[in-house]
């Protein structure tokens, strides 16, 4: 992934788009700062005219100023009283609203080409990191940053209103701090983005270990995944100590020049109240403001170290979507019409990694309306070339062709209306069995319709169910469960609404394809793609699951990437891939004649 140079009004721009999105919200927190700074300041103001009164007025003004002095300091509690919830508790939640909206949607749209190299557990770190520490940071500039900025332009107003030269020799001091500060950090700044490259491989291990439980366990790499990360870590704690070294360094600079620079001002101060250039009331405001200056100068520099540590993680969000390229002509370009399903590949080469093609220069024509099977060993190209004819990825050159429309120039989005795409892992999703069969529907029927004893017998490959009324919608799906073989469903504790949880848990392998194939079925695609639909089954669940597929393949082109030659010795046309090649083609009965790779891939699988 590549680094995104920007200027600082692109920066700004940037980090400060959500408070524009949501400007109630956020005009609603900048109050309370800005009053509030603002009556601090009034306070040192005030402070100085009592001091002045004491001196050279009666009575009756120091109690008119004390009464404002109070009136103050009331209506300041009350503003934190009334405006407790208008910046942490809103804007934390009111700017991820606008984040998630934003990446979930870009993230989406995002080359398919480029995310699967990333892998899903650094997109996990990358994305959720990135917007974690920049709403953090938002949250930090309007309760801790803008409230110094504000503080300070009010001092250096006050200061002006007593002393001109004071305020130029203020300002230098509290300038040539914080361009130091920015000097010293930038070194700083190179290690921490090689700790939070170090803690995004750590997220990606750690989200590979969690996803992948039974494998470790299966395999006896419990030692290994967690040597893996402790060596990660002894790298994060090595970089912690050169961050730490200088940050000590950087510490004692930064406070040698500040109480320095104050003790200058101070001395300048006190020689100006002898030399009669200020009088005592001005000195001691004078000094309220440098003692104020002082605890925002030691506070603004922390905050800015800690600034600079988290920005990191945000540059990498914005990188990763500035940087990758999204899904061409995904809505734009023309209609896809089908037609019969007939696909061309011409001379196409794509590779996961530069220089090692999974296919180069490869050919090949697949029938529509008949079932296509692709067979051969691991990391043959099977399961790359359904991603490239489903359109999921694109090809680095060469074209795809289906029904004579080239693939780059027409609109995805209607294409994979036409597209019913079938993994080795169904997709299913945290919810209930309703929630996951109706998804891509725009109405969804309701409960009271969907009882076991309601099913009736309807035409087989039923139309989609958008614009259907809700018994009519669910009919359909009563007759579309039939088809599938997915009766266990009414079995379940509370049918379709039963909780299948996270990855389906609740639901055997061979439940999930039943699943899978239902909704299919409730798509009613063109164009079917399985990749090994049956391979994690048992014979028997296998035959009621080839069954099911029996219904959804009629009258359709139908690709099916195989393991067990069983479930494809019935396809009108069997491709034998090897290297990205085509090694054989033909029938069962032409293959296993041919007495080639097929026929001892056959030899091999027992019961066949």
């Amino acid at each position: 992934m590549e680094h995104k140079k920007r200027t600082f009004v692109e920066v700004l721009r940037k980090f400060f788009a959500p408070v524009f999105v949501f400007p109630k919200e956020s005009c609603k927190a900048v109050v309370p700062v800005v009053i509030g700074s603002f009556i601090s300041i009034y306070l040192v103001y005030l402070l100085k005219e009592i001091t002045n009164t004491l001196q050279y007025g009666s009575i009756q003004d120091i109690w008119w100023i004390l009464w404002i002095f109070i009136t103050l300091i009331i209506v300041y509690l009350l503003l934190l009283s009334i405006t407790r919830n208008w910046t942490h508790a809103v804007l934390w939640p009111t700017y991820r609203k606008y984040m998630y909206r934003k990446y979930i949607h870009d993230f989406i749209y995002l080359d398919n080409n480029e995310t699967e190299k990333l892998g899903t557990g650094k997109l996990v770190a990358m994305v959720d990191k990135g917007m974690h520490s920049w709403v953090d940071l938002l949250n930090r500039f309007f309760i801790e940053i803008l409230s110094s900025i504000v503080l300070v332009i009010f001092s250096f107003v006050l200061i002006a209103i007593i002393s001109w030269i004071y305020l130029s020799i203020v300002l230098t001091a509290f300038i040539g701090i914080f361009f130091l500060t920015y000097i010293l950090q930038k070194r700083a700044k190179v290690y921490r983005k090689e700790r939070v490259e170090i803690n995004i491989a750590l997220t990606r291990r750690f989200v590979k270990v969690l996803m992948s439980k039974f494998e470790v366990l299966q395999h006896d790499k419990t030692k290994e995944e967690g040597d893996d990360i402790a060596n990660n870590l002894n790298k994060n704690i090595r970089l912690n100590e050169k961050v730490g070294n200088l940050g000590v360094f950087i510490d004692l600079s930064l406070r040698i020049l500040i109480e320095g620079s104050k003790l200058f001002v101070i001395f300048l101060l006190w020689y100006g109240l002898f030399g009669n250039v200020i009088d005592f009331g001005e000195f001691v405001s004078l000094i309220s403001i440098i003692y104020i200056l002082d605890q925002i100068l030691t506070k603004s520099v922390g905050v800015y170290v800690e600034y600079t540590k988290i920005y990191v993680d945000v540059e990498k969000l914005w990188d990763l979507f500035d940087t990758t390229p999204t899904i061409q002509g995904y809505e734009t370009w023309k209609e896809f019409l089908y037609r019969e399903g007939n696909i061309q590949l011409e001379h196409i080469t794509y590779s996961y990694t530069k220089g090692k093609p999974v296919f180069k220069n490869f050919d090949l024509e697949i029938s529509g309306g008949k079932i296509t099977a692709l067979v051969g060993n691991s990391w043959s190209g099977k399961s790359t070339l359904v991603k490239l004819i489903s359109g999921y990825i694109q090809v680095d050159t060469g074209k795809i062709i289906v029904d004579e429309q080239h693939l780059k120039k027409v609109s995805l989005k209607s294409y994979y209306q036409h597209i019913g795409y079938l993994t080795q892992e169904p997709s299913v999703f945290d919810g209930t069995v309703l929630e996951n069969l109706t998804y891509g529907m725009s109405l969804l029927p309701s409960s009271s319709v969907l009882t076991k004893e309601g099913a009736q017998e309807l035409p087989l490959n039923p139309p989609q169910l958008r614009g259907k009324a809700r018994n009519e919608q669910g009919e359909l799906l009563h007759q579309i469960l039939k088809l599938a073989k997915c009766e266990f469903i009414y079995d379940l504790p509370n049918g379709l609404d039963t909780e299948i949880w996270e990855r389906g848990v609740r639901l055997s392998g061979w439940q999930r394809q039943r699943l899978a194939i239902a909704k299919i079925m409730l798509k009613d695609p063109k164009i079917i793609i399985l990749d090994e639909p049956t391979s994690a089954l048992d014979s028997f669940s296998e035959e009621q699951i080839t069954k099911a597929m029996q219904n959804l393949f009629k009258g359709r082109t139908v690709i099916v990437i195989a393991h067990r030659l069983q479930t494809v010795k019935h396809a009108d046309d069997i491709i034998l891939l090897e290297n990205g090649q085509v090694k054989e083609r033909g029938t069962h009965k032409e293959l296993v004649k041919l007495k080639g790779q097929y026929a001892k891939m056959l030899e091999l699988q027992s019961g066949f």
